[in-house]
């Protein structure tokens, strides 16, 4: 078994604007703690996300190779075995999202999503199954955000 593809920069093109919006909120916020509360460090907590959601939205995207083997995953130079892999889970909805997660067992990695182009969801499901569980991977408040900002 072996799967392979590419993620393409254009395939989720940031929202630009939207992020400035976002980052000047909270930019407010924290100007709203340091004047109402005189909480610095909360202040500086949102000074810091706004920073970063900035950083994620005007950073140049690059290709990534991925890749599916019966070892485990690759993503660019990054090797993962399936011994440290929990679950997949394919999420599918046409013309909108077609993405597979891999859980992994180390609670500091959290999930791996790779968005699928031409490679057909069921074949990787059935060839998965072979070597993972298959549990529902929901997308956490922030994933879907970042999914509409396109970072």
């Amino acid at each position: 078994m072996k799967i392979s593809g590419e993620i393409h920069p254009h395939q989720q093109p940031a929202n630009k604007s939207a992020a400035v919006i976002i980052a000047i909120g909270f930019v407010l916020i924290g100007l709203a703690y340091i004047y109402f509360q005189k909480n610095i460090l909360t202040a500086v907590f949102f000074f810091l996300i706004s920073l970063i959601v900035l950083v994620f939205a005007f950073k140049e995207k690059r290709s990534i190779l991925w890749e599916i083997t019966k070892h485990g995953l690759t993503i660019d130079n990054s090797f993962f075995p399936f011994r440290d892999l929990k679950s997949f889970w394919i999420e599918y909805h046409p013309g909108y999202i077609k993405e597979i997660s891999f859980k992994s067992k180390k609670w500091y990695q959290g999930y791996f999503k790779i968005p699928l182009n031409q490679e057909n969801p069921l074949e990787i499901r059935e060839q998965l199954l072979e070597l993972l569980p298959e549990e529902r991977h929901e997308d956490a408040l922030i994933e879907t955000i970042s999914r509409h900002l396109g970072i």
